[in-house]
């Protein structure tokens, strides 16, 4: 299967909550979710898709916008199911991210919060200088990955030790940083989305 897929349009990402719900959702389903138990629940209980993507996009957006985006992404499940057998699942959410690649950047960068990287992990050292190196690591591949999508999003396997491993930081600092990583939105469910790996990204960080 290669090229656009018909029944997918851009009215579905046309504004950046519907953008940022149908994003999270397409990375949840293809680093967090085991296809041949996980989605017949997801798709019976409906409940627990909103309960995966609520508290992540909750970082981004509140009230009416949260829900409109929380919707999003539950409607990128339910077409998913419809449109596409079980044996395509990952490499049709592979052919949505490189599809729309631009536009879910643009919106995903437009949200990330850098004032929570301008925090500090301990008394004297900046989230930052961490932050900035941590990307560029991770972009060379020295953090344990699992999945990579086309478009260069990821899943590290052991983000706890290789922090502590290649950073020398001790288990509460890391505890800081990971919290850091997440509220500001450059890590989720230890995913890390494409946008936030690229080097313009990365060296825009002072």
């Amino acid at each position: 299967m290669k090229g656009t897929l018909s029944w997918f349009g851009k009215e579905w990402i046309d504004n950046d909550a519907k953008a940022l719900g149908v994003y999270i959702a397409l990375l949840i389903l293809r680093f967090r979710v085991r296809y041949g138990t996980d989605i017949p629940v997801l798709c019976r209980e409906e409940g627990l898709m909103e309960a995966r993507l609520e508290p992540y996009l909750s970082i981004f957006l509140k009230d009416e916008k949260l829900i409109e985006a929380v919707d999003a992404g539950k409607e990128l499940l339910k077409a998913l199911v419809e449109h596409t057998s079980f044996y395509e699942y990952e490499e049709v959410l592979d052919i949505i991210e490189l599809d729309f690649y631009e536009i879910l950047k643009e919106v995903y960068l437009r949200h990330v919060n850098r004032k929570e990287i301008a925090v500090k992990i301990s008394d004297y050292d900046a989230a930052a200088p961490f932050i900035r190196t941590f990307l560029s690591d991770v972009s060379s591949s020295r953090f344990s990955k699992g999945k990579i999508t086309s478009a260069g999003s990821s899943i590290l396997l052991t983000p706890f030790s290789d922090l502590m491993e290649l950073y020398g930081l001790s288990e509460e600092e890391v505890h800081r940083l990971l919290e850091i990583l997440r509220l500001s939105g450059i890590m989720f469910f230890d995913i890390i989305p494409a946008p936030v790996l690229e080097k313009e990204f990365i060296e825009s960080l002072l």
